[in-house]
């Protein structure tokens, strides 16, 4: 075991050390996504970035693919983003949910990423512990919410408001 002298912080202690888990944090969102592109995890048919003219509230962007979901936005809606796998029991119900939800509002996308196994890169990209996950974003493109549910005020605003 190497230790650092002027610390006192082994390369043990550092490797289990909350300052090496940021650390690996900032390297996958600084670094892999200007890589992302070149790596491939799953089909490609789906990797085909959200800017055409026509609007789906409801897409699949990707089966088992890393990909940026920055450019599965959809301007001045609300655009959710389920991590989901097709073995996910609680899955498939909330999926017809909110796909039902989106299909009735005109401010809500929802993009679902099939996941496909819990050891995939995208998995580890996102951070994402279990499933099903979910990425909020606001109309404005600006980060709203992440986790294992979607927080009813959320819900209840996407539900009342007019799209714009």
């Amino acid at each position: 075991m190497l230790i650092n002298r002027r610390k006192g912080l082994s390369v043990t202690m550092y490797r289990n050390s909350l300052l090496h888990k940021i650390f690996l944090s900032l390297f996958f969102l600084l670094v892999i996504p200007g890589l992302s592109p070149t790596l491939s995890y799953g089909s490609d048919n789906m990797e085909t970035a959200y800017n055409n003219s026509q609007f789906e509230k409801v897409k699949l962007i990707s089966r088992g693919r890393l990909i940026n979901v920055m450019k599965y936005l959809e301007p001045h809606k609300y655009t959710v983003f389920m991590f989901y796998a097709d073995w996910c029991a609680p899955c498939k119900p909330l999926k017809e949910k909110l796909g039902e939800l989106a299909e009735r509002v005109n401010n809500m996308a929802l993009r679902e990423i099939d996941i496909i196994n819990l050891e995939n890169p995208l998995v580890k990209y996102y951070n994402i512990p279990a499933i099903p996950f979910f990425l909020v974003y606001g109309p404005d493109g600006n980060f709203l919410e992440r986790g294992p549910m979607l927080s009813k005020n959320l819900l209840k605003t996407i539900a009342t408001e007019t799209s714009k």
